[in-house]
């Protein structure tokens, strides 16, 4: 773990069982700097399917999705979290005062055993910032995986926004989730 890039002290420290084995997983805030942005970007640049197609291939695009400038300084355009040195991103946007929009990718591409994780992140999440709901977006050319992961946390499907997404050249559906704040806390365990 690079020390300047990534707190010291994790948020959420959850024991995952992998397909190689039992893996204590950390979750760390993540400090929007320009190396942090880089690493992001070269291990997002890997998924065609994370961002549009006018995101895709644009570094200064692909910043402006989380942070901005003007003559009051630099804002980010949402709260951020990185697992362990960057096996995997957490990150919410759209905020408003009862909800806001997650995000989650896997740079290695799994999903398998890390739910309880992502569960616990929510948590914490629905916890800290005092949020009614959480809701999540997934484009209908992801994978089965991605839909299988949104159920198995316990998003709930309440809508689709028809041929809203460009990718590849073609418009697609994206389906759209929501989880309430009593269903994520329900079966939390104790402390």
């Amino acid at each position: 773990m690079t020390a300047t890039l990534i707190p010291s002290v994790p948020i959420v420290s959850i024991e995952c069982k992998e397909p190689e084995g039992t893996v204590i997983r950390h979750v760390y805030p993540m400090l929007l700097s320009m190396d942090n942005l880089r690493t992001f970007w070269e291990k997002a640049s890997q998924f065609r399917t994370l961002f549009t197609d006018d995101i895709n291939g644009d570094f200064n695009k692909f910043c402006e999705l989380f942070i901005s400038a003007d003559a009051a300084g630099v804002r980010a355009h949402g709260l951020f979290w990185v697992v362990d040195d960057f096996v995997g991103v957490f990150y919410v946007n759209f905020i408003r005062e009862t909800e806001a929009l997650c995000h989650y990718t896997f740079f290695d591409r799994r999903h398998f055993g890390r739910e309880e994780l992502t569960k616990a992140m929510l948590r914490y999440v629905f916890t800290r910032y005092g949020f009614q709901r959480l809701n999540v977006e997934v484009a209908a050319y992801a994978s089965k995986h991605t839909f299988g992961f949104t159920h198995a946390l316990g998003f709930v499907k309440e809508g689709r926004k028809r041929k809203c997404l460009l990718y590849k050249g073609d418009w697609f559906d994206v389906h759209q989730y929501g989880l309430l704040r009593e269903e994520a806390l329900k079966d939390a365990p104790e402390n």
